[in-house]
């Protein structure tokens, strides 16, 4: 299925407040100078992500929302690569929909091999897949990154 384009924020404020019960913390990468990227090292490896922090962050562990607009997902069956880096910054990710939200918001449950430990992202779809299956989804770039303003919130 092909997402299309919507606004779906009012500010990474509001963004944190509605979905930090979807946050998880994870070791991240300080921001180089004049860089809004961060290296989130997940279970699974490092994902570049754009900060959509207001404060510059200097590096370490802290809850963070890993979020993406879905550009195309399908439904699949079998293990697949849980996480591919493409080009253009873009990334595809094999999962569960574990939860689905308020439109267009759904949640994906990304595992490793024979269900080791992964993450989860918080996505955004006009049409979500459906609850439970097992879809890889392709992303826009960037993939982002929201966090608190104050560190253990």
């Amino acid at each position: 299925m092909t997402a299309r384009a919507s606004p779906l924020e009012e500010g990474p404020e509001y963004f944190w407040e509605r979905f930090s019960a979807y946050a998880q913390t994870f070791p991240v990468g300080p921001e180089p100078v004049g860089s809004p990227l961060v290296e989130v090292l997940t279970p699974l490896g490092p994902l570049y992500a754009f900060d959509r922090g207001l404060a510059p962050f200097s590096g370490g562990e802290t809850p963070l929302i890993l979020h993406g607009q879905v550009e195309f997902w399908e439904e699949t069956e079998g293990q697949r690569e849980a996480v591919r880096r493409m080009d253009g910054g873009r990334y595809a990710f094999w999962g569960q929909v574990e939860a689905l939200l308020e439109p267009p918001f759904f949640v994906l449950r990304v595992l490793g091999p024979e269900g080791r430990a992964g993450f989860r992202l918080l996505l955004a779809a006009s049409e979500p897949p459906p609850l439970e299956r097992w879809v890889v989804v392709r992303l826009r770039p960037p993939l982002m990154v929201f966090r608190p303003e104050v560190p253990g919130r």
